[in-house]
């Protein structure tokens, strides 16, 4: 459990530090602020929390069916980000908001969702050697 739970933290500081340099650059190019609606602590907590659940569910899913857990919780995961996708769509922004920015805004935090995906990925194999 150790194992898993050191996995989680570790994505989520790294996804985070990557999530707040990806806002950090699109305030820049965009010239605009969203931290109206989301900040940089929620999507650092958002991506701590998303990589910590992700390790703890793998955890579960590998007790529950050692042979196949793997190949589940990948196909649970990856519906799981899927399916987050649909929330930054249906997000109502304020009405003070510019045109341009409501069409910007749900691209830019859908692909916040996968980055966390991304590092648990990348991360596995330095916490679990797969080999036989």
């Amino acid at each position: 459990m150790r194992k898993f739970i050191f996995h989680g933290i570790t994505t989520g500081i790294l996804s985070g530090i990557s999530c707040f340099f990806f806002y950090s650059i699109l305030k820049e190019e965009f010239m605009y602020d969203f931290s109206k609606i989301i900040s940089p602590f929620n999507i650092f907590g958002a991506t701590m929390c998303s990589s910590l659940l992700a390790s703890i569910g793998n955890y579960i899913i590998k007790k529950i069916s050692n042979k196949h857990g793997d190949k589940i919780f990948n196909l649970l995961f990856g519906c799981i980000v899927l399916t987050s996708l649909i929330f930054p769509m249906l997000y109502k922004l304020p009405l003070d908001f510019d045109e341009y920015l409501t069409v910007i805004f749900p691209t830019y935090a859908m692909t916040m969702h996968f980055i966390p995906f991304l590092f648990w990925f990348i991360l596995k194999p330095f916490f679990f050697n797969d080999e036989k």
